[in-house]
């Protein structure tokens, strides 16, 4: 049985770090299953995490409900993506709360600029549309169905069961455009509250 290792909750805690899933691959060196359902976290994580699976060079990613933010970048490290059709991609500008004077706002949103670049090149040498469409798709927060997804190649195919999956625990309600369900889904769980947008880079996205 090929080993399964699952990434649920927020990129950054409990089984979602760069340390827990590294020992994973550590501990099986040969073909793996990585199961994703994730509305994202520290970008930071996601990167490593992409990078880890990229390394290991034998992982079929497999996103069950969401991979969105951070998640979709660990998604992106795998050998072959697959979507459960319910699935959803989405991929942003990464972002920071900041407190400080003018110089301190200048220099995170420099920073902001050459990180989401560099997510813009990961996503595009995944995919193979070239960095401005990439850095364009982010900028408006783009949202993928699994069918998006595979025709935009952030995904090989569209399989696993037809039985729908629940999205990830979340308040949805912080994302700029979440689609509509997501957020009805984020209310009528009790997740949304109210609380002003976290960081992507930082914090959580």
């Amino acid at each position: 049985m090929t080993p399964r290792l699952e990434i649920t909750g927020l990129i950054g805690e409990d089984n979602a770090t760069t340390a827990f899933v590294g020992a994973f691959l550590d501990q099986n060196p040969g073909p793996v299953l990585v199961n994703i359902n994730s509305p994202g976290g520290l970008a930071t994580e996601g990167a490593a995490i992409m990078a880890a699976l990229q390394r290991h060079g034998q992982v079929t990613v497999q996103v069950d409900g969401l991979a969105a933010s951070a998640a979709s970048l660990a998604m992106i490290g795998g050998r072959r993506i697959i979507l459960h059709p319910a699935a959803l991609v989405m991929i942003h500008e990464p972002s920071a709360l900041v407190f400080g004077p003018a110089d301190a706002m200048r220099q995170t949103a420099d920073a902001l600029d050459k990180i989401s670049g560099v997510y813009a090149d990961a996503y595009a040498r995944a995919t193979g549309n070239p960095v401005a469409r990439v850095a364009g798709w982010m900028k408006v927060e783009t949202w993928m169905t699994a069918e998006e997804a595979v025709a935009l190649n952030f995904g090989d195919e569209i399989g696993g069961d037809t039985a729908p999956v629940m999205v990830a625990r979340f308040d949805y309600t912080r994302f700029m455009a979440a689609p509509a369900q997501l957020v009805r889904a984020a209310h009528l769980n009790g997740w949304a509250t109210a609380s002003p947008v976290s960081s992507d880079e930082e914090n959580h996205a």
